[in-house]
């Protein structure tokens, strides 16, 4: 009985990639572009922080993308957190960021939003 269910939820799995395939492969491009850019992000503000701690100052550019960058992070631990300490958070995560973007609650950190959404 087994082995039915799971060659059975193995279709349905297949079917519904199949169905949604173009939103699959552009979530799955968002979500690799947002690491890309993360990983950016990440020798950006190192090389912010590495001035800083040799001139003693930082510009108010530098200062908004590391303040970004916090936010950024701080997001991310907000998210990941739950994900990993709860059970069934996985379930959860997905109704929690919709919640909160009708309170106009940023959960997303900037480098995973989809490109055309930011600009609305």
């Amino acid at each position: 009985m087994e082995a039915k269910k799971k060659s059975r939820s193995y279709r349905l799995f297949r079917v519904f990639v199949y169905r949604n395939r173009t939103k699959i492969a552009l979530a799955l491009d968002v979500f690799f572009m947002g690491l890309k850019h993360g990983a950016q992000d990440t020798q950006k503000t190192t090389a912010i922080i590495q001035t800083f701690v040799l001139k003693g100052k930082i510009d108010k550019e530098d200062e908004k993308i590391l303040k970004l960058y916090l936010s950024d992070i701080l997001k991310v631990v907000g998210i990941g957190i739950p994900f990993i300490l709860l059970p069934g958070a996985s379930i959860i995560i997905p109704f929690l960021i919709r919640a909160a973007e009708k309170r106009n609650i940023d959960l997303i950190p900037s480098n995973f939003k989809n490109k055309s959404k930011q600009a609305k």
